[in-house]
């Protein structure tokens, strides 16, 4: 029997997919979970490392409202 992936697949997307897009670093994007900014899951099992995921819809609303008035989109 093979065990299925309990990460959530489709539209979410890792803290390095989220730094790639973003032109920044996967240990930014974290900072910026951990501070609130951008809302993610944690998919971890334990009390180790965070293991975020990412809602495409989540990082789409993110960047349009850090989006600097006047920009062109």
């Amino acid at each position: 029997m093979t065990s299925a992936s309990v990460a959530p697949t489709g539209d979410y997307l890792t803290t390095g997919q989220v730094a790639k897009r973003i032109g920044s670093t996967p240990q930014h994007v974290r900072s910026l979970i951990t501070s609130g900014r951008l809302s993610a899951i944690n998919i971890a099992k334990g009390v180790g490392r965070p293991r975020f995921r990412i809602a495409e819809s989540t990082l789409s609303e993110f960047l349009r409202t850090a989006q600097v008035p006047g920009e062109v989109a």
